[in-house]
């Protein structure tokens, strides 16, 4: 989902196909021979000495200015006895990593995209040291700490691991009573909603056909107080598609999963067809506007800052300022639970996955047994709280004996106030971040109006809120067609983004379902149907691994219909409501 231009991957793994023939680790690099480290406390207990290492981390958006002064820095420093000098490239194009591998000059860390064919690359190459190895040596503890199914994930067809994530959501962090926000929301402009619902001839707007003509009156009786009446606004159109429209699918209810257990795509299901039509429906009616579909993510956030949208369909984070704008004018958004016209619950994908960001340790490295000891403790609880609140006891204090929450202190809540949280270094290390674990301990003490607004956003959304990740299992690296295969899925994508915009702007609903199929004809063309057995077969293995019959939540035979709460705190008889309000943050007391 991440919107790259085509042209650019494929010359970039050309690029770097060459570059691999051209040199490699290979068994030119041995470890040192120093004595091991004990496992009978933390690694980083037994540090010696302090360095100075380079960490590159492949995303042209990361910062750290503050790193080596500030006092989460000079922590890290104590516990481990090193300062991190971070590296990162000026734009994303990835041509700084591949000029390092073709240099033989990768420094001591490196994190890259943990979907990127390069992870898989460098470790078959010989480029970078399996993390298990190294840690059985100088960091024992930390081969504890890496939860089962994190290594199961990750692990190559070698048995080693190769670095370590960020981002992925363990089942040891994740029960079945953990709910977390969306990773999309579908948000309506308050006001207009409350004055729709109370005409006595209102639909039932939680239906796309109730939205459509929400959006009709709404537009009649409101549209000349905005500039441009926007009734949904999507998110930027990319070179692999629009990310509202996977939203919306989830929405609609397209199951990923078929009644027998098999992994299908979604867009062979009557809901994804379902939606589309809908979007078409929407744009020939006027709702969806026409430079919406060559948008860029400014001129969508200006759209949403000026409140024009009545509703608006993208993942809120990547927009948190427009939002906030707008809130600040007196424009407010709250989330609405969309079904499809049948009136099912929809399964809405979570923010929890396998990984975002992965770090690896390069051969061409230095200062092994050290760097080892860092990663151990940055990866531990103890690091983890360390960058996220700052140091224990001066930034912040465990409010319970069981320690599920931590408590700020007025330090903390002075410098969160001034807006000088990250010169103390709070929450700026996040390349092994660890959000199952942060995200429930974490307290809204010292949080603006604004941000528990925005937090909002997305809460009331919880009790249709799903893990995704059984969907994206570990691919078979090891399959002879893998790279054609992802070469595929790059056509495919390619194909998707090609036609998609045609499908939203047909003239009629019989072109539009006309476009559509001609779509899945073009992806077939470059590789989809064989591209899904491929995926199919790894869905199934991922499934047997995991011990588990299903993956679509709606095939549980435990599953049931959320119920929501009331404003007063009782409960909806209601399974749809419009906008649900469990778990609301509340503004702490001054």
């Amino acid at each position: 989902m991440k919107g790259k231009k085509i042209t650019a991957v494929v010359l970039g793994f050309m690029l770097f196909a060459v570059l691999f023939a051209g040199c490699g680790g290979g068994g030119r690099y041995e470890l040192p021979d120093t004595p091991d480290t004990p496992g009978d406390k933390d690694s980083w207990l037994y540090h010696e000495g302090e360095y100075t290492i380079d960490w590159f981390v492949d995303l042209s958006y990361f910062s750290y200015p503050g790193s080596g002064r500030d006092e989460v820095s000079a922590k890290i420093k104590e516990m481990t006895g090193i300062t991190i000098n971070f590296i990162s490239p000026v734009d994303d194009s990835g041509d700084m990593l591949q000029m390092m591998i073709a240099g033989e000059t990768l420094p001591d860390l490196i994190t890259i995209d943990a979907g990127s064919e390069n992870v898989v690359k460098l470790a078959e190459e010989g480029y970078v040291w399996p993390i298990d190895t190294v840690a059985s040596h100088w960091a024992p503890t930390l081969n504890e700490r890496i939860e089962d199914d994190v290594r199961a994930y990750y692990e190559m067809d070698d048995g080693h691991l190769y670095g370590l994530p960020s981002l992925a959501y363990s089942e040891k962090y994740v029960t079945e009573d953990t709910r977390f926000d969306t990773n999309g929301g579908l948000l309506i402009r308050k006001d207009w909603y409350e004055w729709y619902i109370a005409q006595p001839d209102a639909k039932d707007i939680t239906k796309p056909s109730g939205l459509l003509d929400a959006m009709s009156r709404v537009q009649a009786q409101f549209g000349n107080s905005v500039n441009l009446f926007t009734g949904l606004l999507l998110d930027q159109f990319t070179s692999t598609g629009n990310v509202s429209t996977i939203y919306l699918s989830q929405y609609f209810g397209a199951p990923y999963e078929d009644a027998d257990g098999n992994y299908q795509d979604v867009m062979e299901t009557p809901q994804y067809a379902e939606m589309l039509a809908w979007l078409n429906t929407l744009y020939r009616e006027g709702f969806i506007r026409q430079s919406n579909l060559t948008a860029t993510t400014d001129s969508i956030g200006g759209t949403i800052s000026r409140g024009e949208a009545f509703v608006t369909t993208v993942a809120p984070q990547n927009y948190y300022y427009s939002y906030i704008n707008a809130y600040n004018d007196g424009v407010e958004y709250v989330p609405l639970v969309l079904t499809n016209e049948a009136g099912e619950a929809p399964i809405l994908q979570d923010l929890t996955g396998n990984g975002f960001l992965f770090t690896m340790m390069p051969k061409t490295g230095q200062h092994v047994e050290s760097v080892i000891k860092l990663l151990d403790y940055l990866y531990s609880e103890e690091g983890q709280r360390l960058c996220m609140f700052g140091v224990e006891g001066d930034t912040w204090n465990w409010a319970d004996e069981e320690h599920t929450m931590v408590k700020y202190t007025d330090k903390y809540l002075q410098m969160k106030k001034a807006g000088t949280l990250s010169g103390y270094g709070i929450n700026c290390l996040t390349v092994l971040m660890n959000l199952a674990y942060l995200d429930p301990i974490t307290s809204h003490e010292g949080d603006t109006a604004e941000e528990i607004y925005f937090d909002n956003l997305k809460r009331p959304l919880r009790p249709y809120s799903y893990s995704y990740k059984i969907s994206w299992p570990k691919l078979d690296v090891s399959d002879p067609d893998y790279m054609t295969h992802v070469r595929n899925k790059t056509r495919m994508d390619a194909r998707w983004a090609e036609y998609l915009p045609n499908i939203i702007r047909a003239e009629s609903a019989e072109k539009s379902a006309e476009v559509f199929a001609e779509t899945i004809t073009a992806m077939n063309r470059a590789g989809r149907e064989a591209y899904y057995e491929f995926y199919a077969d790894a869905y199934a293995a991922q499934k047997e691994r995991m011990g588990i019959a299903w993956g679509w939540p709606k095939n549980d035979p435990d599953y049931t219909v959320p119920t929501l709460r009331n404003p007063d705190g009782t409960f909806s008889n209601d399974p749809i409501p419009a906008t649900g309000d469990p778990w609301y943050l509340l503004p702490m007391p001054e």
